[in-house]
């Protein structure tokens, strides 16, 4: 082993402040290029949590009509009978968990001050005076067919959507005129439909532009009226 001569110093090696700052960018352009991929990563967690919730609701609904000879809740109590509060709706004690009606992205969008909603016109039928605590909304149009049994294509008619609601959004409903367009592209770009068969379908912009304008995606029946004989006063293609 080499001994140091008496008086001499030898000098380490070390980083310049070039040498730093390489690194330090180099390490920025390695987070910038993960960050995109870790939050598709985490809305795909989110995106399966939404569907299990609507899983749940499709189980529920199925409960609910075996116990109420075939039919469907009604669209006006099917999330609450005391307005502002979903623990009171029709299928609640299917569910017994308020948490499986708000999607886990909703909830971050809820909780941000930025503008929600893209619906032009408010439901004539509702309540919003109340805070939203859910996410999915139940087609209008079953209004006056809620026996599955009468419903003449069940696999194409929408049951319950996943909706782009206001803050104080308490109708839970959706339809033709006020609320087309209602469904919110929220995971990835896409979001989540779920039909009268009780079988979900996910939809980007592009593909469920088609359904938004077919009747029977709409009404369960060729009776295209709505509560009380109200006109939707809508052109929808056939079927």
């Amino acid at each position: 082993m080499r001994r140091r001569p008496p008086g001499r110093f030898f000098l380490t090696a070390g980083f310049t402040l070039v040498e730093l700052l390489v690194v330090v960018a180099v390490i920025a352009v390695l987070v910038a290029l993960l960050m995109p991929a870790m939050a598709k990563a985490k809305e795909s967690a989110r995106r399966a949590s939404c569907l299990n919730n609507l899983r749940q609701l499709s189980l529920a609904s199925a409960a609910y009509s075996n116990d109420c000879k075939g039919r469907y809740p009604w669209f006006l109590d099917w999330l609450y009978t005391k307005p502002g509060d979903l623990t009171s709706g029709r299928l609640y004690p299917y569910l017994k968990a308020k948490a499986v009606y708000l999607c886990p992205t909703d909830k971050i969008a809820l909780a941000s001050k930025g503008r929600m909603g893209a619906i032009g016109q408010s439901p004539p039928f509702g309540n919003s005076s109340y805070p939203r605590d859910y996410s999915y909304a139940m087609n209008c149009c079953v209004c006056h067919v809620t026996d599955v049994a009468q419903f003449l294509a069940p696999v194409r008619t929408l049951l319950y959507m996943e909706g782009n609601l206001a803050r104080n959004d308490y109708s839970g409903q959706v339809g033709p005129v006020f609320a087309n367009s209602a469904i919110a592209f929220r995971h990835n770009g896409s979001g989540h439909l779920l039909l009268a068969d009780l079988h979900i379908e996910s939809k980007n912009a592009k593909t469920y532009k088609a359904l938004e304008k077919s009747k029977r995606f709409w009404f369960p029946t060729d009776d295209m009226s709505g509560q009380n004989g109200m006109s939707f006063n809508v052109q929808l293609t056939a079927p």
